[in-house]
């Protein structure tokens, strides 16, 4: 047997797997270093590439393995190499965060981090008040925010984002005064007419004018809820279930389009907010005995009767606002109930108006016929009284039934296009921040510069339908006729706006001329205020779509007025004459705290609280869930 050699420590190979001394992994001593194969260096000189070669050749100094061999000389080499590597990558990486501050700049332009949406402006969590049970009162908080209702529309309020805490104390300073008005004007009415239709607000005792029913408690049952009055709420609630009686009077003959306005309209709306059943059950009783108002014909009579044959066949022509504003309210008792008949009617009498002709195409008169085909020729077209609230309904119905009536959308646009056409007059000085809508001669299309009260809801349908339809022109519009409304309060001596503003005609075509201090012609114009809610309404309107917080402004300033030339020690009064400080009539419509009130303090709410997504108000200012 060959002797084995005995080897220096620098060649010394180890078998890891036995632990002893091996043979050289590449054969026996003095065979060649290098596997076969390899080819030796160019003579004129050696390469990087050739002396790393080089230094990977044989190695007498190795770890053998069964499968693996281990040179510790190349694995010295390696570790180099890579800690080269490392060191270059350290460096490349430094010059690279030093690069100059536009070039640094350009790549954080180009990868910004997420930001975080801002906060949008809701209402805190509901908090229960002393005495009040939790469950109900959570209920009717979350209605009045929305709960339950559902639209395929688009949205239309403005998204409004969480308020500054100075933005919100004075908002809730604003709040909480209409709300200490409201709290007065319903003591006044508890006190002196609790059950009657109105309280007299200088001399206490009550009138009964729409029915002698409660009008008062019964238009005001939401606005208890909205406001977060619930005992005062359950008060009312009690007495319609003990003493609001329909049938005492049975042959009375009522005024239908106020029966169904302010009764059916506020049932509905207190049902809606709350779900407490008793408010549908007197809604289907009540909208039963409205029926009688059509005696086989497409259009309702304007006086009905609780006993079916107390009612009479001898209408011969119908007033537009009277028929023209019953479709929210009976389109909504057919979907509660169940029963179609209600829509039904309240559908036919918009199929029969569809049908006419007019020499002012889309825009009707005061009196209409119940015929298809009507021709309407020679007549004064208006959006004030006895017409007004048939332009809101073609609107307010489309939204109602979530845009799947498009006729009703058809005829309002045809409609405030020949507004726009016909009606609309500028001021002579050339101002555009104001208008008002005149009253058009179909035949001879001249235009009297009047507009009244009620012709000022006509601001905030223009914008809503803007909104909706994407017709931009029709919101520069609204705004201009809400800022003609609101220059009627500003500019008279008590802060209130008359019945009916009259002014002289101006140089040019459809002009008006606007006086310097008083605005309006106070010797012509219809002097009188009875607590009328259209141009809060339209300034409400107006404020939940574009979020400017002029329209609060002008709000809180024409509550201050009501504060000083309208508040009594009982409630509220209307005046005789808007010029004269003090001339209180005597009267408190329950229309002030349905719709005056409730239109003041819904524009210093949260956005959430009867949202126009959510809500669609009759011309009552009754809220209706569209679901």
């Amino acid at each position: 047997m060959e002797p084995t050699s005995i080897r220096d420590s620098s060649s010394l190979a180890i078998d890891l797997e036995k632990g002893q001394p091996s043979s050289d992994p590449y054969g026996p001593p003095g065979t060649s270093s290098k596997p076969s194969g390899s080819v030796p260096p160019s003579g004129h000189g050696v390469s990087l590439f050739a002396s790393l070669r080089r230094l990977f050749d044989r190695n007498p100094s190795a770890v053998v393995s069964g499968r693996y061999t281990i040179n510790f000389r190349q694995v010295l080499i390696l570790i180099a190499i890579l800690t080269s590597l490392v060191v270059l990558w350290v460096v490349s990486t430094t010059n690279s965060l030093e690069m100059e501050p536009n070039q640094n700049a350009g790549l954080q332009d180009h990868v910004q981090p997420p930001e975080t949406p801002p906060a949008r402006a809701v209402s805190p969590p509901y908090t229960p008040s002393p005495g009040e049970n939790p469950e109900t009162g959570r209920e009717r908080y979350d209605r009045v925010r929305g709960k339950g209702t559902r639209t395929s529309l688009k949205p239309i309020q403005f998204p409004f984002l969480a308020e500054s805490k100075e933005e919100r104390l004075k908002r809730e300073k604003r709040l909480k005064a209409v709300r200490d008005g409201f709290a007065h004007a319903w003591s006044g009415y508890k006190k002196h007419a609790w059950g009657h239709d109105e309280v007299r607000p200088v001399t206490g005792g009550f009138k009964d004018n729409f029915n002698g029913w409660g009008a008062t408690m019964v238009d005001s049952l939401d606005t208890l809820v909205i406001m977060g009055f619930n005992k005062e709420f359950d008060e009312a609630l009690e007495w319609v279930k003990t003493s609001f009686d329909m049938t005492t009077n049975p042959t009375a003959q009522l005024q239908f389009f106020e029966t169904i306005i302010r009764y059916l309209g506020g049932f509905l709306s207190a049902y809606d907010l709350t779900g407490e059943k008793v408010l549908l059950d007197k809604a289907e009783e009540l909208g039963g005995y409205m029926l009688n108002a059509f005696q086989n014909r497409n259009f309702p009579a304007g006086r009905v009767a609780v006993q079916e044959s107390a009612n009479h066949n001898a209408a011969y022509n119908f007033v537009l606002a009277e028929i023209g504003t019953i479709q929210l309210e009976f389109s909504r008792l057919s979907m509660l109930t169940g029963k179609p008949i209600y829509d039904q009617k309240a559908q036919r009498i918009f199929q029969v108006l569809g049908t006419a002709n007019s020499e002012l195409p889309g825009l009707l008169p005061s009196y209409v016929y119940d015929r298809e085909n009507q021709q309407y020729t020679s007549f004064r077209a208006t959006v004030g009284g006895m017409v007004d609230s048939y332009y809101e309904y073609l609107l307010k119905e489309w939204i109602l039934l979530d845009g799947k009536a498009p006729q009703y959308r058809k005829t309002f646009e045809q409609a405030v296009d020949s507004m726009e056409k016909y009606m609309v007059m500028k001021p002579d000085n050339g101002s555009k921040d104001y208008a008002i809508m005149g009253e058009v001669s179909s035949s001879t299309k001249t235009v009297e510069p009047t507009m009244e009260h009620l012709a000022c809801f006509i601001a905030g349908s223009l914008a809503m339908g803007s909104k909706y339809f994407d017709r931009p022109k029709d919101m520069v519009l609204a705004k201009q006729v809400a800022e003609g409304c609101y220059l009627g309060y500003h500019h008279s001596a008590t802060g209130i706006g008359p019945e009916a503003m009259k002014f002289d005609k101006g140089s040019g075509d459809k002009t008006f001329v606007a006086q310097k201090d008083t605005f309006f012609s106070r010797t012509i114009s219809r002097s009188e205020y009875i607590l009328r809610p259209e141009t809060l309404e339209s300034l409400w309107v107006l404020y939940r779509l574009t979020g400017d917080k002029k329209y609060q402004d002008q709000a809180w300033e024409i509550f201050q007025s009501l504060e000083k030339s309208c508040r009594t020690d009982i409630a509220y009064s209307g005046l005789s004459d808007v010029s004269r400080p003090g001339s209180h009539d005597d009267k408190m419509e329950s229309f002030f705290l349905a719709e005056t009130m409730k239109y003041l303090y819904l524009i210093f709410s949260l956005p959430d609280v009867i949202s126009l997504d959510n809500f669609v108000l009759n011309t009552e200012a009754h809220p209706i869930r569209r679901t």
